[in-house]
């Protein structure tokens, strides 16, 4: 008895669907809005997120050794930076690595090549290639690297420019989720407004049959029930079409965002097929507060059986 009673709600549910057609389809389309901004403001922490990472991994700070320093003396000074726990990598780059780099870099360059033909000494100097763990752990490098007694060997280069990258990019990240935040914020209250009147206005529509079902011993729970399930359609469809609109889309952009982190192991495309069902999830969990929320308000204001 219970699986027809729920399958009789099921039909006035979708009956209540179509009779309310255009209705339904502005409120699904709000509730779409909605999903929509709050994934693309998702999609964008996320890539925020990989791409300070990748420039983490970019940042590291030079050790020049002074023209005095000896051999012994340097690997002296790799040893003890080595031995820091802030040090996560430490490279010793030789004078003649550091020239053959340089032109490497350059080989394009032939007035610059030319310059360093003319030279008869090398004009650059060895030096540590030091990554740390964090970025704050950076400048405790420097600081213990002066106090030490091999300060008088060394000079050293800070790693501001790098630090300004990444603070912009956190800086941007940080605007991108306020802005967001803002728009779903506004979304999700269109959206609760608009199912809450759909609701309300079927209520109002259908109150002579609601009275009627009431007067022939139907119980509160079968005529509560299909307005419910109203809600729980809106917000299904609204999850699908949001999932047809953004997977496209995001196969779409995908080659400009593979080719901004090229060289580095993050597939936007693969992450998203891994995480499918998962986001997919989340869409119908957030369409179904929701609506379900709008319903229960709606039926709990208007609906007196």
């Amino acid at each position: 008895m219970m699986i027809v009673t729920f399958f009789r709600a099921t039909k006035f549910a979708f009956q209540n669907f179509w009779r309310n057609f255009w209705l339904s389809i502005v409120t699904i389309f709000i509730l779409t809005l909605t999903l929509v901004s709050v994934s693309l403001l998702s999609a964008v922490n996320l890539l925020a997120n990989q791409a300070i990472t990748v420039v983490k991994e970019k940042v590291n700070i030079d050790v020049f050794f002074s023209s005095a320093a000896q051999a012994e003396q340097m690997l002296a000074v790799r040893a003890f930076v080595e031995q820091m726990p802030e040090a996560k990598q430490v490279e010793y780059v030789s004078a003649t690595e550091a020239l053959e780099r340089f032109k490497k870099e350059h080989v394009a360059d032939l007035d610059i090549l030319a310059s360093l033909a003319e030279l008869e000494e090398n004009p650059l100097p060895a030096s540590l290639v030091i990554q740390a763990y964090e970025l704050d752990q950076y400048q405790t490098i420097i600081d213990k690297l002066r106090a030490s007694s091999f300060a008088d060997i060394l000079t050293t280069q800070d790693f501001d420019d790098n630090r300004s990258v990444i603070q912009r990019i956190s800086i941007l990240s940080q605007r991108v989720t306020q802005i967001g935040l803002v728009l779903s914020f506004i979304f999700a209250t269109i959206s609760l407004l608009m199912v809450f009147n759909t609701i309300r206005i079927t209520i109002y529509t259908h109150r002579e049959e609601l009275n009627i079902m009431k007067l022939v011993g139907a119980t509160n729970w079968f005529i509560r029930t299909p307005f419910f399930l109203e809600g729980i359609l809106y917000a299904m469809i609204a999850s699908i079409v949001t999932m047809a609109f953004l997977y496209p889309t995001f196969v779409f952009v995908s080659p400009y965002i593979q080719a901004f982190f090229q060289g580095y192991s993050f597939d936007f495309i693969q992450f998203l097929e891994l995480h499918f069902w998962k986001i997919f999830a989340l869409q119908i969990g957030l369409s179904l507060v929701l609506s379900v929320l709008s319903s229960m308000i709606a039926i709990t204001r208007y609906l007196r059986v």
